[in-house]
């Protein structure tokens, strides 16, 4: 038997442990990365991208090959029965909406889950990271400092044995993996009846037309089907339920002709090659907490839910992009373990809300009739963009000038996906364009002279400190306040207002901006003759808003509580 060590070793391959190993890797921590699949995962799947998963996206450095790729959500055309081919009526699940400066990527994208997940590993494999196939996580121990886990990779007919030795272990193994049964966390809920049954899977068909469209037929209470042309030309994700035998629909190919002929009331529809297909009972379960000791979970791990709301896959990227930066201070020993500890405050909350907001969406889903019901069911806009999901309740939040009381936190977790009016710590930090360089010590992000947007800033390896000042010698002691803290993972911002040059004396921040245009002022909702300083995490998230070096100092004591 062969043994290894690594600094973090990723069960599952999916879109939540790719996201993870990338962000760790992009931290400077070791990763290994396995799957016990044989081959790499195919099809659609979870293919709605939501606005905040762009932004993510974006600062991981893979958002231009996702959009290459993308596609806006098709015009959903519902058919009127029998017949299947006069339009009843025609809608979108989110009207597209125009970018605004603090809201680049306001539009909800679709990309099979298969194209995502290998725009990932090509990134990976940019840093030596490579998905290790075939390879099952079979038992794991916990130590103090460590943990064991023995593994088995497929070789032949055989298996090769191996024992790693990691510092910390992420199942993103999937609602049936063996992480979360070993650690013994909860996962309560409900499993839908069968009246909620479906078949889904990615099928290529001829007859519908060349157009970019999303097919409906029909609803629950006879037989409903729905056919996405996805980005590949022919191919289709294809949603049927109804009263229906579902077995034999996913498993012979005469069934399956049969119902979309009959669901859709046309003889003309060729069904040319099925690329996978399955059953699916909707489950609505969640874990208790996110992890035990040096063990964690994340995306199905963790919680399973209705596909209704294009939430999950997303929720899963956010869960890693949250997890990522912690564990990367605590490994590199600037922050306490017990950092690790809001992984699950911050993320329970929100997954609580997500499984609530796509279950009320499965229950619209099945109560679509053939002329009615469709619009509700399939809006894809408003909170399900993700845009307003926060952590104003958290315990590593500081925001001074909209104070947390205890009393308020329960009020702020019922909102987790809406945080209500303005902008305060916990938020999404909004991005800002029309920035000019004025002074910079960091080359490659920001060139003297020319703009640049808070998003080409931000980094998921680094806190960003945004100090709003009239002036560079204003902001001094806020410059000096952060010079303790380890420089490799934190980052000076001095935006100046508009017409300021910043060319006077004094210490100087790692980057210094003049707002051109206003948006940051306005944007962050910042006064022009004080100082205001906005700690943005590396997950893209405020964590601090301050007034002045007290404060700079008390939110570092908890985010970097082992550096200081």
């Amino acid at each position: 038997m062969s043994s290894s060590q690594t600094q973090v070793l990723i069960a599952g391959a999916g879109p939540a442990g790719l996201v993870l190993a990338l962000t760790l890797i992009k931290n400077g921590i070791s990763v290994r990365i396995i799957d016990k699949e044989y081959k790499y995962c195919v099809g659609q799947r979870g293919a709605g991208i939501m606005p905040r998963s762009l932004e993510l996206y974006n600062f991981l450095g893979i958002l231009p090959d996702i959009q290459t790729k993308a596609l806006l959500p098709p015009e959903i055309k519902v058919y009127k029965l029998p017949g299947g081919k006069e339009v009843l009526k025609t809608f979108r699940v989110d009207a597209p909406l125009d970018p605004t400066p603090s809201i680049p990527y306001i539009n909800v994208y679709v990309l099979g889950q298969s194209h995502v997940e290998s725009i990932l590993r090509s990134h990976l494999a940019q840093y030596g990271c490579h998905v290790e196939l075939g390879t099952e996580l079979q038992m794991f121990e916990q130590y103090t400092d460590h943990v064991v886990a023995q593994v088995a990779r497929k070789v032949g007919d055989g298996e090769e044995p191996e024992t790693i030795t990691a510092r910390w272990l992420v199942g993103t193994d999937g609602a049936r993996g063996i992480v979360r049964k070993k650690l013994g966390l909860s996962f309560l809920g409900e499993t839908r009846g069968i009246e909620e049954h479906f078949v889904i899977g990615d099928v290529k068909i001829k007859g519908i037309g060349e157009e970019y469209k999303w097919h409906s037929w029909g609803d629950m209470s006879t037989r409903m089907l729905m056919l996405r042309q996805t980005e590949e030309e022919g191919l289709y994700q294809l949603l049927g339920a109804g009263q229906i035998d579902h077995a034999r629909v996913a498993s012979n190919r005469e069934d399956l002709v049969r119902f979309l002929r009959e669901a859709s009331g046309r003889n003309d529809l060729e069904l040319t090659e099925i690329v996978w297909l399955s059953e699916y009972t909707p489950n609505i379960r969640m874990v208790n907490k996110f992890g035990e000791g040096r063990v964690f979970v994340a995306g199905d791990a963790a919680h399973v839910h209705s596909p209704t709301g294009g939430q999950g896959l997303n929720s899963s990227v956010q869960d890693s992009f949250n997890l990522g930066w912690k564990l990367a201070l605590v490994e590199k020993g600037l922050a306490s373990p017990s950092l690790l500890d809001t992984y699950t405050e911050e993320r329970l909350p929100v997954v609580a809300q997500m499984l609530k907001k796509t279950g009320e969406l499965l229950d619209k889903t099945v109560g679509i009739k053939n002329n009615a019901g469709h619009e509700a069911a399939w809006q894809r806009g408003g909170p399900l963009k993700q845009l307003g999901v926060n952590y104003r309740w958290s315990s590593i939040v500081l925001d001074e000038r909209t104070p947390v009381g205890s009393e308020d936190k329960e009020h702020l977790i019922c909102n987790a996906y809406g945080g209500g009016d303005g902008i305060c710590a916990g938020d999404r930090a909004p991005d800002v364009p029309g920035l000019v360089s004025v002074k910079t010590k960091i080359e490659t992000l920001v060139l003297d002279g020319q703009t640049t947007s808070l998003f080409r800033i931000f980094s998921p390896s680094a806190h960003t400190v945004i100090i709003f000042a009239p002036n560079i010698d204003a902001a001094a002691p806020i410059i000096e306040a952060v010079k303790p803290y380890p420089q490799q993972v934190l980052r000076s911002v001095l935006i100046l207002p508009a017409g300021q040059t910043g060319e006077n004396t004094g210490a100087v921040a790692d980057i210094v901006l003049s707002d051109r245009d206003g948006h940051a002022y306005g944007g962050y909702a910042i006064a022009r003759d004080g100082i205001t300083v906005v700690i943005v995490r590396p997950d893209g998230v405020i964590g601090g808003i301050v007034f002045g070096r007290e404060g700079v100092r008390r939110y570092f004591k908890t985010a970097f509580s082992a550096a200081v």
